[in-house]
């Protein structure tokens, strides 16, 4: 599985727990996984460091049983297109065929 670009989505602080809470969204061949994660950290961190430890969380959670995530389909843009079918001299006369007939080679 390639991973592409990983992107921080709804990042929030939490006074109560005092922490960074974040939906980080992983961009992959067969789609999107999307992991909910945490960073305990004061409200005046470094956001580079929250940003890293958040982005370690959530590709500890991708392979994590019991953690919330979520795989979503790649888009049509996405996904990949088939090749076309390559012309032969007779790729017209198949094509007739399959018309009138249905069922041509």
């Amino acid at each position: 599985m390639t991973q592409s670009q990983a992107q921080i989505g709804n990042l929030t602080y939490n006074a109560a727990g005092e922490c960074y809470e974040a939906l980080v969204t992983f961009h992959t061949d067969e789609g999107r996984i999307r992991v909910a994660c945490t960073h305990s950290a004061p409200l005046d961190a470094d956001p580079v460091d929250v940003e890293r430890a958040l982005i370690s969380d959530a590709l500890i959670g991708q392979d994590t049983p019991n953690r919330l995530r979520a795989r979503l389909k790649p888009r049509l843009s996405e996904r990949p297109r088939p090749a076309p079918e390559p012309k032969t001299p007779l790729h017209g006369a198949v094509d007739w065929l399959r018309r009138i007939g249905g069922r041509a080679a």
